[in-house]
């Protein structure tokens, strides 16, 4: 009898013979093997804020990177990082700080009394400045080749949801996954060619005179080498990479071709009715696809990293209300090194960041805000949503012995 075992890099086989009845009986325990590798897909960590104790970033301290081993910062959490202009510990007692978890916020929660708000403060300080960090980390030491993150946003009715003309775009980041070359390195997980991280997955928000953006930037590995993208990296972006992997993407004309088998997905359109326009001439606002008022919006990811360095099969893919509008699947996520391990996984989820926002006078202290609810964590992409994409197999058996 002959036996092939489906590794993680392909076929790696095993050859075997024996008679009948020994392959019967290895036969039945294969199956109780497949079995408790179908386990390997699973929740690995939901938040839903509801039991974690009322706080802020600087409830406890003001330091601006806070960690679970030295500071006290939500259950469960690795660390945050918060950096406001505008709150109490700057000397602001109207204002908030850069991230809150309150049952004063149940209002800003989608379901259960809290929820993780972030504020950002409009502030020019004279140059491209970068201000109101708002991030919290989760660590996944185990580290993974995919992953599935799942969460709702809401944007305060406040919130900036047209360009105002002669000013700066107005970003700010909300969500990313990397990989961290981990504990013992100066635990500090820094960016940019050369450092701790990479390769990572970011996503933002934007708003520019274009309307609302699905702005992305992926940056290589592995752990800051190979840290840029340029154009022709990734063959089926839909535009061309500026910066060191950025694309600054709309959601008409950038998402045609990426639904399930090459569809072009319907957006409901959240302000109008019917579905957004796939013109990728016209623009589209925020309230189109995030809507008015008290809406949440369900947004998903899907990472899952390059089978060898320098193969250009990597995957990201974005859901909207669990429909399916963006997919690339030619990311050369880790590349060839000399100087790191190859052998990067997925192994930080982070919410919130920090925000370009400069539209109105430092005088008015302008704040607003956003909140994430129901985050869930996964191996795998779950049923219920409709993908062409072929998950990583389970890792074959290290040793197998018949007698």
């Amino acid at each position: 009898m002959m036996l092939l075992f489906d590794g993680p890099n392909g076929l790696e086989g095993v050859v075997m013979t024996f008679s009948h009845r020994r392959s019967q009986g290895l036969v039945v325990a294969l199956l109780g093997m497949s079995g408790a590798f179908a386990l390997q897909a699973e929740v690995i960590f939901e938040e839903n804020f509801d039991d974690q104790p009322d706080w802020t970033s600087a409830m406890h301290s003001t330091d601006t990177v806070q960690r679970a081993d030295t500071h006290i910062i939500p259950e469960g959490w690795y660390s945050i990082r918060q950096d406001p202009v505008w709150a109490p510990s700057t000397g602001h007692p109207d204002r908030h700080e850069s991230i809150e978890i309150l049952e004063s916020n149940a209002d800003k929660a989608r379901s259960g009394s809290k929820s993780y708000v972030s504020w950002r403060d409009s502030y020019d300080a004279g140059w491209k400045y970068w201000g109101s960090e708002s991030t919290m980390v989760k660590y996944l030491p185990e580290g993974y080749d995919q992953l599935y993150v799942e969460f709702w946003i809401r944007f305060d009715e406040g919130w900036m949801r047209e360009y105002v003309q002669g000013t700066e775009s107005a970003g700010s980041k909300l969500f990313r996954i990397s990989s961290w070359r981990g504990e013992g390195e100066g635990n500090e997980y820094q960016a940019f060619g050369g450092g701790d991280l990479g390769p990572i997955f970011l996503w933002d928000h934007n708003i520019t005179g274009y309307g609302v953006r699905n702005p992305m930037s992926l940056r290589g590995g592995p752990h800051g080498d190979n840290y840029g993208f340029v154009t022709g990296d990734i063959e089926d972006a839909p535009r061309d990479l500026v910066g060191s992997g950025d694309l600054n993407m709309n959601f008409t004309g950038d998402v045609q071709g990426r639904g399930v088998d090459g569809t072009t997905p319907e957006i409901p359109d959240k302000l109008n009715g019917g579905f957004i326009t796939t013109d990728p001439y016209r623009s589209v606002s925020h309230n189109q696809i995030f809507g008015p008022g008290d809406t949440w919006t369900k947004v998903a990811f899907f990472v899952k990293m390059n089978s060898s360095p320098g193969a250009k099969d990597g995957v990201v893919i974005q859901w909207l209300d669990d429909q399916q509008i963006f997919k690339m699947e030619t990311i050369p996520w880790i590349r060839p090194s000399d100087t790191e391990d190859e052998n990067a996984q997925w192994n930080l989820v982070a919410i919130g960041g920090n925000d370009f926002f400069q539209t109105f006078p430092n005088d008015q202290r302008h704040e607003e805000w956003y909140a994430l609810d129901d985050i869930v964590v996964r191996t795998d992409i779950p049923d219920y949503l409709s993908t062409d994409t072929a998950l990583a197999p389970p890792s074959a058996p290290v040793q197998l012995s018949v007698d």
